[in-house]
């Protein structure tokens, strides 16, 4: 490959840098400055270039008006090559980023280092270029501390950049070199590299401002209503110790004493907006308690609601209405994308006020969001891997499994609600079909009772049947046994695979199925049904400490803190591995290939994607070919991999005008 090696140098001041901004705020500001370009051209030569535009033009005639004579490598690209889009309006053609092929090599956390001073892509200490240029034994990275605030460099200032620009290109492609040649599947892994890229520095996202100014008036509104009928000042509610006094003295009207979770100086309260014990205190029968608890979730939610808000607003402003979405490529182990850029849009979630802002993004004028979703993809894959053929049938036939298994599980007839039921009825099958869905999507990964029951306690539309008891600990313990002896091949997977993991760590090169292991120096390596390498990091067994359910002598379940031995891995802090994990891990990883593999298929097609969250898929098209785009998704989602033969895969696509239902 002809390496073109680019790393962009501009200003920065304490208050005006990346650790501060998010790059679209951090380029448009006013106070952005570009000191220069450092090159290092693919026969070797370098060069740092303060005539950026003039030289960005003899690349061009060199290498073509995109470069697309050579492959342009960065490190962190979304900052180097939105730069480059934004300021200058050059697009690669090709183009590699060393951060995101250390992230699909080392992993997503890359080496364990001390946190790196020059950071300044903010990525995790261990993808920064001094850390991996440690970890792979180049040069040492230089020191920009001495640039900040500096806006006109002298004579020597001058000098010293180029030292430094000049040093980071030369171990830019030192790192490329290095990194490409350890790349797993890279027919398909470097074009989505160069995908993930562009959404963020090519594309963007419109957003609907005047819904924005609605849904914060709406908020405020409905949280000021709450906090004020808990008889409290929102000071009063959002202050833990004084929150926590009123609530202690609420709940000893009923004899009851306020709930608290493990602290770091022993128990604190649990009244935090995530804690279960609140969350089922704000539908307490006691009304005074119950007002109370929700006050102080809805203040907490607003918070983090009207703040999301303000992030939105601050990035659009500065990028004329646009939200530039900001994927991490290889975010997870398992390879799957997270987000950042102190926006992240795989984190909107569906309900309550975090999931409205959803649908402020609206596609252009003209155009209409297709959006396609990979129904129960993990729970298919799960079924598939385990041969479990009754229920893979049961996919293939498009029977109703949660509505099956709610039904076997609780002996009656369970359905979805039609509008003929009565409200009650209605509630009632909706949740017991809730309990199969919980059950068949959860249960998957080796869950216990204690967690399943947390899990169907959290959720809205079960919670009614603890309330009338149809749900306790002991049916949880029921349904997670039911799932295990309906599906026996799942269990079993979860032994085989441990027990091949074990072989492999032994230093044997064993199989699970479709699945190969083995030792690679401390590591162990799997090779996924698509080719793509897990690695497994400095794999070991090691005494960590974990919770565990039991009985005490009541029959009651229990929870108590034990420190066992169990597999490991990871450089820095270790991460237990165990069946039910090591399943989880495959079936993420299977699922993950199985969505890219689609993303990549309806871009060729002509429809670029313009975003996607977990196994959704968002895609930008005229609404005049918006029947041909939902099904161009629909057969790229639905089409079966060669390497998972067999497996029924099923999509929910449809053209809306907005994202949200």
């Amino acid at each position: 490959m002809n390496l073109l090696v680019l790393d962009f140098e501009t200003y920065f001041d304490a208050a005006y840098s990346l650790r501060k901004l998010t790059i679209p705020q951090y380029v448009h500001d006013p106070r952005f400055c570009v000191h220069g370009l450092a090159i290092l051209h693919p026969d070797a030569r370098v060069e740092f270039r303060a005539d950026v535009r003039e030289a960005l033009g003899e690349l061009q005639a060199a290498y073509g008006p995109e470069l697309e004579r050579v492959t342009v490598v960065c490190h962190h690209a979304h900052f180097d090559l939105y730069i480059l889009n934004h300021k200058f309006g050059v697009r690669p053609k090709h183009f590699a980023d060393t951060l995101c092929l250390a992230r699909q090599v080392l992993g997503p956390h890359g080496v364990e280092a001390s946190a790196d001073p020059d950071d300044d892509q903010a990525s995790s200490r261990g993808l920064s270029l001094a850390a991996l240029a440690r970890w792979f034994g180049l040069e040492a990275k230089g020191d920009t501390a001495q640039f900040s605030r500096v806006r006109e460099l002298d004579f020597r200032q001058q000098a010293d950049m180029m030292a430094y620009a000049l040093k980071d290109v030369r171990i830019t492609r030192a790192l490329a070199e290095q990194l490409l040649a350890q790349v797993s599947r890279p027919e398909v892994e470097l074009p989505l590299i160069q995908h993930t890229v562009r959404l963020f520095t090519e594309r963007s996202i419109a957003v609907d401002h005047a819904a924005l100014a609605q849904l914060r008036g709406e908020i405020t509104g409905q949280t000021e209503e709450v906090v004020k009928a808990s008889g409290l000042t929102p000071e009063q509610v959002s202050r833990d110790k004084e929150f926590a006094a009123q609530m202690t003295a609420a709940l000893a009207a009923s004899g009851r004493k306020l709930p608290t979770k493990p602290g770091k100086n022993g128990q604190i309260p649990a009244t935090a907006r995530n804690d279960e014990a609140m969350q089922a205190l704000a539908g307490d029968s006691d009304p005074a308690v119950a007002r109370l608890a929700q006050a102080r979730l809805a203040l907490k939610s607003t918070h983090q609601s009207l703040a999301r808000l303000a992030t939105l607003e601050g990035i659009t402003k500065v990028s004329g209405g646009y939200l530039p979405p900001y994927l991490v490529y290889y975010g997870a182990h398992t390879g799957r994308f997270s987000g950042r850029g102190k926006f992240n849009v795989q984190n909107l979630g569906r309900s309550g006020q975090i999931g409205r802002i959803r649908h402020a993004l609206v596609p252009r004028d003209g155009h209409v969001f297709v959006i396609g979703d990979l129904a129960q993809i993990e729970a298919r894959i799960v079924a598939w891997f385990a041969r479990e053929e009754n229920l893979l049938d049961a996919y293939r036939g498009g029977r109703d499994i949660y509505c099956e298994f709610a039904s076997q599980t609780f002996g009656t007839a369970v359905r979805k609600p039609a509008s003929t039921d009565s409200p009650e009825d209605q509630l009632r099958l909706k949740a017991l079909r809730q309990v199969g869905k919980q059950a068949v999507l959860g249960l998957g990964f080796g869950m216990g009772a204690l967690r399943f029951m947390q899990a169907c306690r959290g959720d809205s539309s079960i919670r009614l049947l603890f309330d009338q008891n149809i749900m306790n600990e002991g049916v949880c313990k029921e349904v997670v046994q039911s799932f295990r002896q309906s599906y026996p091949g799942i269990p079993r997977f979860w032994h085989d695979l441990e027990s091949a993991f074990e072989a492999a760590m032994s230093g044997m090169e064993t199989e699970c199925g479709p699945l190969k292991l083995s030792r690679q120096g401390a590591d162990v390596h799997l090779e996924l049904p698509s080719g793509r390498l897990l690695r497994y990091p400095q794999v070991r067994r090691q005494n960590m400490p974990r919770r565990r359910t039991c009985e005490d002598w009541t029959g009651q379940t229990v929870i108590e803190d034990v420190v066992e031995e169990t597999l490991a891995y990871g450089r820095g802090e270790a991460i237990a591995l165990y069946g039910g994990k090591l399943c989880e891990n495959v079936v993420q990883a299977a699922a993950r290939d199985v969505l890219v593999e689609a993303i990549l298929a309806i871009e060729q097609a002509g429809f670029p994607v313009l975003f996607h969250v977990h196994d959704e898929v968002v895609v930008e098209a005229p609404k005049a070919r918006s029947q041909e785009a939902v099904q161009v998704v629909t057969q790229a989602l639905e089409h079966t991999p060669c390497w998972l033969p067999g497996l029924p895969v099923k999509a929910e696509v449809k053209a809306l005008e907005r994202y949200g239902k």
